[in-house]
Formats: C-alpha cells, structure tokens, sequence
C-alpha cells in the first residue's frame, strides 16, 4: 500500500507542469502545447495577466479560441490583456457569425468588426464586403494572393481551407 501510495505521489510530480514550462513553450512558438499545458494550470495562475495572456494568444494561434474566451474573462489588469481580451472576444464572435451564415444564411454585410491576419477575420472582412463567390454552398474568398473556402463540415461545423498557389497550406475547423 506504501508503495502504490508513494507511485501515486511520483507520477502526479513528475506531471505537475509549471508556469515556467508554459511560457518556454510559448517561446518555441509551440502554441498548441502551450494552450493545453496552461489550461491545466489556469486556475492556479487566473489572476496573473501576462500568464493570461500568453495563454490565451497562443490558444488563439493554435485555433483552440473557446479556451481563449474562458480565459479571456479573466483578462482585466492591464491594458495589453484588455486589447488582448477584446481581440479574442472579436474573433469569438466572427467565429459565430460565420456559423450562422453558413447553417443559416444570415446577412453579415452590414456588419464591421475590428480586422486582424487572423483567417476568420480575413474570410468575415471579404463576405461583409461581399468579395466572394459562392460554388456548391461554399464561400471563396481570395485576399493577398491566397484562397480562402469557408464551407460546412459534419456535426454543425464549419471550416476553412487556405490555398497558397493552388496548394492547401492549412485546414481549420470550428465550432
């Protein structure tokens, strides 16, 4: 019984991640580790903002946006987690929108949002400003030399294909 007790005690330490590791993490731009590893420490840390938003930007980055809106909430100290804050909470609600456009066929056109390089900013900026075609249900858009194809996926989902030259350099999918 010591024994299993003392393993028990070992395994949890050597799982243990800490603050430090998540912000080594974050600058080997591994951003889908370091928004995994971090959500598992977020409580612990929720009151530190750089924590937040180092966390938060790099579950953006990773395309994992509704952890970023959880932690976002949290994001009040500072005027960098602030703009952080409300940047996240745009693409949270670009991301939205554009499930309704592409379930529900909902006009975005008189709407404007703050713009960033973020594809779901880029493909709501040039449906708003109706740059696109549509082909079988999807949406094409083209900007700075790239295609976009925004169109559904299974289970009420949607994604977005990047072409660079004909070839696709990134597929995402979102809920």
């Amino acid at each position: 019984m010591k024994l299993f007790i003392f393993l028990i005690f070992f395994i949890s330490n050597l799982l243990a991640i800490t603050k430090s590791e998540v912000y080594k993490s974050y600058k080997q731009q591994r951003y889908t580790k370091t928004c995994e590893e971090g959500t598992w420490i977020f409580n612990k840390n929720k009151n530190d903002d750089l924590f937040n938003s180092i966390l938060s930007i790099s579950c953006v980055n990773a395309d994992m946006i509704n952890n970023a809106i959880r932690i976002s909430k949290f994001m009040n100290k500072s005027k960098l987690s602030r703009h952080n804050a409300s940047y996240i909470a745009t693409l949270y609600l670009i991301k939205k929108l554009l499930l309704q456009l592409v379930y529900d066929k909902i006009d975005i056109s008189n709407l404007s949002l703050p713009k960033s390089s973020h594809p779901l900013s880029i493909v709501f900026e040039n449906i708003a400003q109706h740059n696109y075609k549509i082909q079988n249900e999807k949406y094409i858009v083209y900007d700075n030399g790239n295609k976009y194809i925004l169109s559904k996926t299974k289970n009420h989902k949607f994604s977005i294909e990047i072409y660079q030259n004909k070839n696709l350099i990134s597929k995402r999918i979102y809920w």
